[in-house]
């Protein structure tokens, strides 16, 4: 027996059948997801620039007050900014994970030239390499001699 139906017998009540309801967040819709990051991400931007606004107010007044809890509220402005950063690159993070894009960086290391210097100075620049290609032309006389 579950505790629904002990209760039920307890105080003498007629028992309630539980209802089949769909959890919350059962199924991912990328339209809403899209629709819901935006607007995340639009909120993140709004504080952050409200933000960085009321923090320069506020070393305004801490600077020429000289008061200590002008200073403190300064610093604590600027440890909620330095969340608020963090927050934004989580939610990047968040809705990468989500949608599985996963970026792939290509890095060679170790990475070795076989060659002479001389090789390796024209492979770079190529306008001051000494194999340059050389155009042969011939001088043609026009008639303009005197």
């Amino acid at each position: 027996m579950n505790i629904n139906k002990n209760l039920a017998k307890l105080f003498d009540v007629p028992e309630q059948p539980q209802a089949n309801k769909q959890l919350a967040g059962g199924t991912y819709d990328i339209a809403s997801f899209q629709k819901d990051y935006a607007m995340v991400q639009s909120n993140l931007k709004d504080l952050i620039g409200n933000g960085n606004v009321a923090l320069e107010a506020a070393l305004k007044v801490a600077t020429e007050s000289d008061s200590p809890r002008a200073f403190e509220v300064v610093a604590i402005l600027l440890k909620t900014m330095a969340d608020l950063n963090n927050n934004m690159l989580d939610v990047h993070k968040k809705a990468k994970d989500t949608t599985g894009t996963k970026v792939e960086v290509k890095q060679t290391n170790n990475s070795v030239f076989v060659g002479s210097t001389k090789d390796l100075q024209n492979l770079l620049n190529k306008d001051r390499s000494t194999e340059k290609d050389v155009v042969e032309a011939e001088i043609l006389d026009n008639g303009t001699n005197t």
